[in-house]
């Protein structure tokens, strides 16, 4: 999700056609960069930029894109303008990425942690069990049994506190 909704993006970018970029952004608390660059992209593409269709980008978009630089010799800004990025950082990022460990870090990857994998509490029969897994249970049911007489011994404590008071 941007910070700037489009049609806000539209507005200042059509502004910024007959104003200076500076005063725009004075007037609109944003960064003077910021309007130029909606500006570039506005010119690129009239009335259907910032649409973002791509996202999130593919690996092979992003190859695209980073050839197309190369071969035209554009500037970051132009070609984030052209292929109507949101900013010309991820055009950097991708840049970096592809230099330092080539095109399958340009996969897109996940974001955030993982999910946390449950155990299921249905285990299967002792019997079927190898010794290292019963060894394993065991152990977890050790540590289960002892969080439990924690928790058990700290609400007879807080039990025992709330009589004193009284």
């Amino acid at each position: 999700m941007s910070k700037y909704h489009r049609a806000f993006k539209l507005s200042l970018a059509k502004l910024s056609q007959h104003q200076g970029s500076r005063s725009i952004a004075r007037k609109f608390d944003v960064a003077s960069r910021q309007v130029c660059y909606w500006s570039q992209v506005y010119r690129v593409h009239g009335e259907n930029s910032f649409q973002h269709s791509q996202m999130p980008y593919t690996q092979s978009f992003k190859l695209k894109v980073l050839k197309t630089m190369h071969e035209n010799e554009w500037s970051l800004n132009y070609t984030s303008a052209y292929f109507d990025l949101s900013s010309p950082g991820i055009l950097f990022q991708w840049q970096k990425l592809y230099a330092c460990e080539g095109i399958a870090r340009l996969k897109p990857q996940r974001k955030g942690r993982p999910r946390m994998t449950t155990q299921s509490s249905e285990s299967k029969p002792a019997e079927q069990m190898t010794e290292k897994e019963l060894r394993e249970e065991l152990e977890y049911l050790r540590a289960e049994n002892a969080v439990l007489k924690k928790l058990k011994a700290l609400a007879q404590a807080k039990q025992e506190q709330a009589k004193k008071k009284r």
